[in-house]
């Protein structure tokens, strides 16, 4: 999925995005909209792994799951 935000009218103001992820290990990488000059930020989204972003998460970052060169297992994400 390449860069966004959880942005929709229906979710609200400040939704609090919660995100479990099974399977291959996938890297959740985070770019500030505004500040170029921040460098992305990249959590291993490991098998069983839970983030949650809330508050003005989806104000100020876009974040992606980019893709991968080669496949590297089966991953299941419930959001």
């Amino acid at each position: 999925m390449g860069w966004h935000a959880d942005d929709e009218k229906e979710l609200g103001t400040n939704p609090v995005i919660a995100s479990l992820s099974f399977g291959a290990t996938r890297n959740f990488q985070l770019q500030h909209r505004l500040e170029k000059s921040i460098p992305k930020q990249s959590i291993a989204l490991n098998d069983a792994s839970l983030l949650v972003m809330q508050g003005e998460t989806q104000h100020f970052w876009k974040h992606q799951i980019p893709k991968t060169a080669k496949p590297i297992g089966t991953r299941i994400n419930l959001t």
